[in-house]
């Protein structure tokens, strides 16, 4: 989004558990640089504050010099427990984004450390978004600087083309126990057509897999772009989560979903609480095997009868309305 709106932006990716290693920069376009440094402990780790304490000293010492010594028009912070950098930067231009319930997730002995952190990072942020409502109303409690900020679109909406049978039934994205494993089996019963694509990331969804390639009307594909993937005889998408998993409960729309709306696809979801507000031409939900046949059988029979709502449903959720909402959270910060 930054990049679209010709900014220039220094991007530090995941940490590295090398201890000795130094900040490292990439310069990877004329916009955009890549960064890794090091971190002494795993966020899951800091059990006790003097932990706390010297993981904030030895990231401050990687980080210090290069913050310092150069000028930010806004930092943007995704670390729940990273309140100890504004002691390097202009509180007015940090702010903090929360892109997943830290809380729900984190080990019992834990969340009250997860939570103190993250109230902590909060308060010492200008403003603090959310990307779901559940985690809005949790931040709320915090600070009084905390706005919804919903997951965006940044692909173009492209009008599928007309093709004969759209039959197939897509499930694009991380295969794990996230998933309502008792859902895919019953939609197999029932002779829907499933076709999954993307890493699977744990052993008992492989052994899943597995088991349920024997169905004639189950096919796998590894891991590939959206751009790859045989989209003509696809009728919807499904996110076919677990809705007894707490993280999953908090989920209002995913960055997944946006990428297939875009290219016409509509998505059902299981019935969630906080499912962003769409007609159900876009997203539809279900909280049965039933109820999902049913939504599959709409989009087969309706599927170019939807792309009108798809396609109105994301010019309000594309890249730049989240710029301006940006703007408008801080607007003593120069958007230069």
């Amino acid at each position: 989004m930054m990049l679209e709106q010709g900014h220039e932006v220094v991007f530090f990716e995941k940490p590295t558990n090398n201890l000795l290693s130094t900040l490292k920069l990439r310069r990877v376009s004329e916009k955009l640089t890549l960064g890794v440094y090091p971190e002494l402990l795993h966020h899951q780790l800091k059990l006790f504050g003097f932990l706390r304490f010297i993981n904030a000293k030895f990231v401050k010492s990687k980080l210090k010099t290069y913050l310092r010594n150069n000028r930010f028009d806004l930092v943007i912070n995704f670390n729940y427990d990273y309140y100890f950098l504004t002691s390097l930067i202009d509180k007015e231009k940090f702010i903090t984004i929360i892109n997943d319930d830290f809380i729900a997730q984190a080990k019992p002995w834990m969340k009250t450390v997860v939570k103190k952190q993250m109230q902590e990072t909060c308060v010492r942020s200008k403003a603090t978004l959310s990307v779901s409502y559940p985690l809005d109303n949790m931040l709320k409690l915090f600070s009084n600087n905390s706005y919804l900020f919903l997951p965006w679109c940044d692909d173009q909406y492209e009008q599928p083309q007309k093709s004969g049978n759209r039959n197939v039934v897509l499930y694009y994205g991380f295969i794990n126990n996230r998933i309502d494993w008792s859902i895919i089996k019953g939609l197999l019963e029932q002779k829907v057509q499933l076709r999954f694509v993307g890493p699977i990331n744990e052993k008992k969804a492989k052994q899943l897999v597995r088991k349920l390639s024997s169905y004639e009307n189950f096919e796998y594909l590894p891991p590939r772009c959206l751009s790859e993937v045989n989209l003509q005889d696809v009728c919807c998408s499904i996110a076919p989560y677990d809705i007894k998993i707490k993280s999953v409960q908090a989920c209002t729309i995913s960055n997944r979903a946006f990428r297939l709306l875009a290219k016409g696809i509509p998505v059902i979801y299981p019935s969630l609480p906080y499912i962003i507000e769409s007609p159900n031409e876009v997203i539809s939900t279900a909280s049965s095997v039933n109820e999902y046949i049913d939504n599959i059988n709409f989009y087969k029979h309706s599927f170019y009868e939807c792309q009108p709502s798809i396609r109105e449903f994301l010019a309000s959720h594309h890249s730049a309305s989240r710029y301006q909402l940006l703007q408008t959270i801080v607007p003593n910060v120069t958007f230069s």
